[in-house]
C-alpha cells in the first residue's frame, strides 16, 4: 500500500521555517539544509491535521448530524461543526444535503 505524502500549505513552511531560524542549534545549517528541516517540520503539521481530520470524519459516524436523528437518539446536533468538517475535507463547493 502506498504511502500518501501529507499536503503541505505555504503556511506550513513559513512555520518550519520560523521554527528553524528560532533553534540555536540548527543555525548552523547551510540554506539548503535548513531548508531541508523546515519541510520536515512542515510535513509534521500537515500529517498532524491529516490526523486530526482523520480523527474528525471517523467521529462523525458515531455523532448523528441531523437533528431528527440527533433528537430520536436523545443527542444535542451541531450543525456548525458539520460545515467545518465539510470545508476542511475539500467539499466546501457542495451544497449542504439535510
Amino acid at each position: 500500500m502506498p504511502i500518501k505524502p501529507p499536503s503541505v500549505t505555504e503556511m506550513d513552511l513559513i512555520r518550519g521555517r520560523q521554527i528553524v531560524r528560532s533553534l540555536t542549534p540548527l543555525k548552523r545549517l547551510s540554506c539548503d539544509e535548513a531548508q531541508i528541516v523546515a519541510r520536515a517540520i512542515a510535513e509534521c503539521f500537515a500529517e498532524g491535521r491529516r490526523q486530526g481530520l482523520d480523527i474528525a470524519m471517523a467521529n462523525l459516524q458515531a455523532y448523528p448530524w441531523c437533528p431528527k436523528e440527533a433528537a430520536a437518539n436523545g443527542l444535542p446536533s451541531v450543525p456548525e461543526l458539520k460545515e467545518v468538517l465539510r470545508f476542511l475535507s475539500g467539499n466546501h463547493g457542495q451544497a449542504s444535503q439535510e
